[in-house]
């Protein structure tokens, strides 16, 4: 197999980086806990950092596997067949976490929703002007 370019082995570099960082903050995060104290948005940080590792291997595996990245098998029996084909034993979780991708920035409440959390209840920095507690809900305005 061929080195992989400069930029990719970077960002191999960089993914491996984000996940120590993310190991040493839980570590962090566990002490403080055992201490009966907490971090603030620590959780927040959490989800928005694993957002950006889902999403940087999605991009670096789908490099690295190339033109076979848009290959997919749905299940055991078709992922056997592909890795036979490709020869690639890989190729099925690279995909599969390709298509998973999408999930994270929004489930859990999405990557924006995060950082309003953080921004107002962390840094204590003021809510985003609104009118939904002195309006009743039906004279809202609504997106059409």
């Amino acid at each position: 197999m061929p080195a992989l370019p400069a930029v990719d082995a970077a960002k191999l570099a960089q993914l491996h980086t984000l996940g120590e960082i993310g190991r040493y903050s839980t570590l962090r995060l566990k002490a403080e806990k055992a201490a009966g104290r907490d971090i603030p948005g620590a959780g927040n940080i959490a989800k928005l950092s694993m957002s950006d590792m889902v999403r940087l291997q999605r991009d670096l595996g789908l490099r690295i596997t190339g033109p076979q990245g848009m290959l997919h098998a749905y299940d055991s029996e078709s992922r056997k067949a592909l890795d036979a084909a490709t020869g690639n034993p890989f190729l099925g979780f690279v995909t599969e976490m390709a298509l998973f991708a999408q999930a994270p920035p929004i489930y859990g409440g999405t990557d924006q929703v995060q950082k309003n959390i953080i921004g107002e209840r962390v840094l204590g920095l003021p809510k985003e002007p609104n009118q939904d507690k002195v309006v009743p809900f039906s004279e809202l305005p609504k997106n059409a």
